[in-house]
């Protein structure tokens, strides 16, 4: 992973382009409580085309939370007040279409709370830190791809 932004920008063309000729919208809500992560996650998607909305306080992205605003949710697991699993469980009650991603470098606590609260993944992944650049947006593509494909069979966007 790259350790600051301009390291990020140096190396943009590496990095991939988004759907932004498949999806409609294309918003990630990325909520992490370390804000030199945060600046880094939404540099490398908004050079994948994605508009990237970052928060470090979980409890505000909670309050500004738009239901059907976004098509993903980039959620760090282990922040204050507030973490990862508890936003998750109220982004769920507000929005049940969003796909939910959380990043932790936490693969046991990861494991407790999916076997706890949500045995049926659905549309939660898991990616666990450290994540290459590359490979976090090839994980976005995907995912949005799949939620565009969804959609489209559903009758709920025109191509």
């Amino acid at each position: 992973m790259y350790s600051n932004p301009q390291e990020v920008q140096e190396g943009e063309g590496e990095i991939g382009i988004g759907l932004n000729n498949q999806t409609k919208r294309n918003r990630i809500l990325l909520v992490d409580d370390e804000p030199d992560l945060c600046t880094v996650y939404q540099i490398v998607l908004q050079d994948a085309g994605y508009e990237c909305i970052p928060y470090t306080d979980s409890i505000k992205a909670l309050q500004e939370y738009r239901p059907t605003y976004y098509d993903l949710v980039l959620l760090d697991i282990k922040m204050p007040v507030l973490n990862g699993f508890e936003l998750c469980k109220k982004i769920i009650e507000l929005d049940k279409t969003v796909h939910i991603i959380f990043i932790t470098a936490s693969e046991e606590y990861y494991e407790m709370f999916r076997s706890e609260h949500f045995p049926e993944l659905g549309k939660i992944n898991y990616i666990q830190k450290p994540i290459g650049n590359e490979e976090l947006i090839q994980i976005v593509n995907m995912i949005i791809a799949t939620s565009y494909a969804s959609h489209l069979f559903e009758g709920n966007i025109q191509p």
